[in-house]
């Protein structure tokens, strides 16, 4: 909120009808979607130009707008793919890691999942990327080739650690991880 001009219009919105104003509300969110979608940030490193549009719908009727920054199709399983890159260090800031992690979690319990009104099988994955790493491994990666990479790009301690929390983090929470290269 901008200034005291702002909130008033907001509490007058909220005053008069609730559904007039879940009816604002969703339109500011979807336009905000529309924004996203257009516009690749400067700290995205995308391997395809396919940002996509999701819709969730939970079971009150409530719906929320999100973009991942890529999809991938393959047969029936739809992959919603959410990066996080850096060019300075091996890793994205926590706080981005944070973001996609919070992503995972929603793109992970995602069910009655369609893509063009087909009904589809989604996975959720996160990718981490830098200028700086060599190399990939993922969550289907060895524990001798997590090592392997982890060594060969000389991460510090506290950064194997967190490597090490991301892939249990994706186990648990069963989605797909992937630390690698990108420019």
């Amino acid at each position: 909120m901008h200034n005291i001009k702002g909130i008033d219009n907001f509490k007058t919105r909220i005053g008069h009808d609730v559904s007039l104003f879940m009816e604002f509300s969703r339109g500011k969110a979807q336009k905000a979607q529309s924004r996203e979608i257009a516009v690749t940030q400067p700290k995205e490193s995308l391997s395809t130009l396919s940002k996509t549009k999701i819709t969730i719908t939970n079971y009150l009727g409530g719906q929320y707008f999100f973009t991942a920054d890529e999809m991938a199709i393959d047969e029936k399983t739809v992959y919603l793919i959410e990066g996080k890159h850096t060019k300075k260090g091996l890793l994205p800031n926590p706080g981005d890691i944070k973001d996609g992690l919070l992503k995972m979690i929603l793109y992970s319990n995602l069910c009655d999942v369609t893509v063009n009104n087909v009904k589809m099988k989604s996975e959720a994955v996160l990718s981490l990327t830098s200028a700086k790493i060599n190399g990939e491994i993922s969550s289907k990666s060895s524990v001798r080739e997590r090592t392997d990479f982890i060594l060969n790009n000389r991460f510090s301690p506290a950064q194997s650690v967190l490597i090490n929390d991301i892939f249990n983090e994706a186990t648990e929470n069963n989605f797909i991880l992937k630390i690698g290269y990108a420019k």
